[in-house]
């Protein structure tokens, strides 16, 4: 017993030691050479193929093998296993208590190696709540085997270990009396022992005699106790063995299950991967009685041969806790639903160790976890360039990406053929799927990629080949054209943006905002963007230094004058550019940007934050100081206005320290305009923001000859104050443009913000009209989108204009309804409530 202990245990610490996962032929050469560099002692490469079951052992190992590979595992004592072999039989057992105290040493042994080999640290590591469900009603069940079922990287191993743990070996386990033994498959299935029975190998790791009977053995305990022996089996994908061994061990399995028949002390549990499982059932699929045997589980998805859900929310919320050692709301929502993969959680924390503070809002994480998950199985395994090849292939033959993702098996002959180890090893890792699909009354197959994002890099890899690694407008115009209607589109932009600015090209970035992009998307790519430069400067030392010299602050700042303040990515995308900065000039825009969304959450705190920020800016070649004008704000929330500032005197007056320029507006100006009306919300009167409209107008005719983002926000302002001010035959013209351009998207692509302020104006429109329940409903609707993104001085207007439309229908009850609701919602922001005479 000890014997095969030990020698497995090495076997696992050298597997350990050299960072191999699943151990192929090839690497024993290199596991050869490792020893020797190390000790400088030889121990030959078959004889390691020897040790793990890749060649016929016909001697034991040697005293002076078994010291060397002690030595290099740093293993202190080689003495118990001096004399091993593979399969060495153990003293025969005399009691019950014996085979029990051997199936506990094999198991403890077995989740030993769990611990070792787990990709994050096993403390780390949680106990899944529907395996918990499925285990419990098996074991209670008259089914007599279970199998986990999964692609790879769906945590199975780590599964079974939490079950054994908790259910036979914890201080409260609930089925602590009864036995588990948990074994591997590469322990049990030794391609040299084909002729034993399933039962036979089992009994040789139990130390039972080869004339008795394990099955008797456990129903008399069954009978004596009441108790059940559990075998459960992992690892099918680590034994390495022909198409007809492997069909072997399944009929050694199906024996067994035979065997136990209807046997209620014995139960099978068996974990595999969906193509092993796949392989496994076309052995039992004809037999009625062995499909009745089977417990399926309650979750088993039938397109996808699995019974292992992905994480949930809570599960994944427990991890990443324990990973991040803080509060988990921390963790961005959107990467959160992309490791409900527990392979990709190996992979985060990975990230994580290197940069404790990798986070980020866009998908850059997902990118960087895709890209380690292909280095990993991909580049860095056995016959990466054959896998390469055979993936270039399936995606041609996808017409990139054009048609359906799933190909023909039929059209991969040629390659089938040439790279057939690599075939199987994209299906084995989860890369590649089979499916068999019903064509004109004829079976066919097909190949596809089980994940889509894993497609969409080597569909991107392929395209760039395709251009000869050149990103310029071409590549950009052929996605558009070619992807216009697929999903595929936006994260082939992603894939190229990352690319762009890994290799430093940052001016090939500017063709990205020459395509048609809506402004979620065009939003979005800015946040991507931003974050993969903060990303790449902690890195790369020369990244502010090509900012400055492709421009690229220049590029991304003019597309911000579009003041979508109701999309989060907009503000994201400015916080982030604010840190990654090349000039005191840029930052100022950035940081004026954020400080009108503070003015906008009316947050006194965030107000004086920013000030500090801006005071120690250079913002002379402003026309209107954005510090002068948040200042002013600043006094006015804290009641300590500055009525006689020179900007409130011109405000008072109908003049604005505007200067002639009849270019079109860039960033900068939209800035100042913008700032210069919320100074008026403050301090002067509703026709004050006409009055600075009009003047802008005038300096800048041809903005508004053509309807920009920057121009249908002005105008949609302009409607809404004079809707309050100039209710008439005007307004409604201009209501009506409005709606003409609100209902032409796709030709204006308007901001969600410009839509909710219309409908601001609209529902004023409407009370005016009489159409008090179209009214309210539009006003409603801003408020609780205005609400979610904390823009409390828009909440307020909503507020205000709601109540008015009760006070038409002489609603005395809602009105005071919604004034005490606002005044509850001012004073949990610390809103002062004297602001209300001036801002409603």
């Amino acid at each position: 017993m000890e014997d095969i202990f030990t020698l497995n245990e090495v076997k696992s610490l050298i597997l350990v030691k050299t960072g191999i996962r699943t151990i192929t032929p090839a690497d024993c050469k290199r596991i050869s050479i490792e020893i020797s560099k190390t000790l400088n002692k030889n121990v030959s490469e078959t004889t390691i193929k020897r040790l793990f079951g890749f060649a016929v052992v016909k001697h034991n190992f040697s005293k002076f093998t078994l010291t060397t590979l002690a030595e290099y595992v740093n293993k202190e004592d080689p003495k118990s296993w001096t004399n091993a072999l593979p399969a060495n039989a153990q003293a025969p057992v005399q009691t019950w208590s014996d085979i029990r105290s051997n199936a506990k040493k094999i198991t403890n042994f077995t989740l030993k190696g769990i611990r070792n080999r787990s990709g994050i640290p096993y403390e780390m590591t949680i106990s899944r709540k529907f395996a918990e469900h499925d285990f419990e009603d098996f074991f209670k069940s008259d089914h007599s085997f279970t199998c986990f079922i999964s692609q790879p990287g769906y945590g199975r191993t780590i599964l079974l270990s939490h079950l054994i743990e908790q259910f036979f070996q914890a201080e409260t386990a609930s089925h602590s009396d009864s036995t588990a033994l948990f074994i591997t498959a590469s322990t049990i299935f030794n391609p040299d022992q084909h002729h034993l029975s399933f039962e036979d190998r089992l009994k040789i790791q139990l130390g039972i005699p080869h004339q008795e009977s394990l099955l008797e053995h456990i129903s008399e305990n069954y009978k004596a106790t009441g108790k059940k022996f559990v075998v459960v089996i992992d690892g099918f994908s680590e034994v390495m063995v022909k198409r007809d061994l492997k069909k072997q061990m399944f009929e050694n399995i199906i024996s067994f299950i035979c065997a136990i028949e209807h046997n209620d002390a014995i139960k099978l549990v068996m974990s595999m991967r969906s193509t092993t499982w796949m392989r496994f059932y076309d052995c039992i699929r004809h037999s009625a009685f062995l499909r009745s045997k089977w417990f399926s589980g309650n979750y088993f998805n039938h397109n996808e041969v699995s019974n292992v859900p992905p994480l949930t929310g809570q599960e994944i919320d427990r991890i990443i806790h324990k990973i991040n050692k803080s509060d988990v709301h921390d963790l961005n929502p959107k990467l959160k639903t992309q490791l409900k993969f527990p392979l990709y959680i190996q992979l985060y924390y990975q990230l994580k160790e290197e940069d404790p503070y990798f986070n980020y809002s866009s998908s850059i994480t997902f990118h960087e976890l895709i890209s380690r998950f292909i280095q990993e199985k991909i580049y860095k395994s056995n016959y990466y360039t054959e896998k390469i090849l055979f993936l270039k292939k399936v995606i041609q033959l996808t017409e990139y990406g054009k048609k359906a993702n799933a190909v023909p098996k039929d059209l991969l002959i040629a390659e089938l053929s040439a790279f057939k180890n690599a075939y199987m090893e994209l299906v084995s890792e989860g890369i590649l799927v089979e499916e068999k699909s019903q064509d004109d009354y004829q079976p066919r197959e097909f190949v596809r990629f089980i994940y889509p994002h894993i497609f969409e890099y080597f569909l991107f890899i392929e395209l760039l080949e395709k251009f000869h690694l050149q990103v310029n407008w071409t590549f950009f115009e052929f996605i558009q054209r070619n992807y216009e209607s697929n999903n595929v589109r936006f994260h082939l932009l992603q894939w190229t943006i990352r690319f762009i600015i890994r290799i430093g090209d940052f001016s090939a970035l500017a063709h990205i905002f020459d395509l048609d992009l809506n402004h979620f998307e065009r939003n979005y790519l800015i946040l991507f963007i931003a974050e993969n430069i903060r990303f790449r400067s902690r890195y790369s030392p020369d990244t502010f230094k090509l900012l400055t010299e492709h421009k690229l602050h220049d590029i991304l700042i003019k597309q911000l004058i579009n003041f979508d303040f109701v999309d989060s990515c907009y503000k994201e995308a400015v916080n982030v550019l604010a840190e990654v900065a090349d000039s005191d000039e840029n930052r100022a825009i950035y940081e004026s940007i954020l400080a009108i969304f503070d003015v906008l959450s009316m947050d006194q705190d965030n107000i004086a934050i920013r000030l500090t920020k801006i005071a120690a800016m250079d913002l002379a070649g402003w026309p209107i100081s954005p510090y002068e004008v948040c200042w002013l704000i600043y006094l006015k929330l804290s009641n300590r206005p500055d009525t006689s500032h020179p900007l409130i005197r011109d405000l008072e007056n109908f003049k604005y320290p505007m200067t002639e320029n009849r270019a079109v507006i860039d960033t900068r100006q939209g800035i100042s305009y913008l700032l210069l009306l919320m100074l008026n919300k403050f301090y002067g009167p509703e026709e004050g923001t006409l009055k600075i409209i009009q003047r802008i107008t005038k300096l800048h005719p041809r903005m508004f000859s053509r309807r920009s983002p920057f121009s249908i926000f002005m105008m949609t302002i302009l409607g809404i104050s004079n809707s309050k001010v100039n209710p008439g035959k005007k307004t409604d013209q201009l209501e009506h443009i409005l709606a003409r351009i609100h209902e032409n998207k796709s030709r204006f692509r308007l901001t969600e913000y410009s839509e909710c302020m219309f409908r601001l104006m609209m529902a004023n429109q409407l009370r005016l009209r009489g159409e008090f329940v179209k009214a309210y409903e539009y006003s409603n609707e801003s408020l609780q989108i205005f609400k979610r993104n904390e823009l409390n001085l828009n909440c307020i207007m909503a507020y205000d204009l709601m109540i008015s439309i009760f006070q038409d229908l002489h609603d005395t009850v809602k009105v005071n309804e919604y004034k005490y609701e606002r005044l509850c919602f001012m004073e949990e922001r610390k809103i002062p409530h004297r602001l209300l005479v001036t801002v409603g």
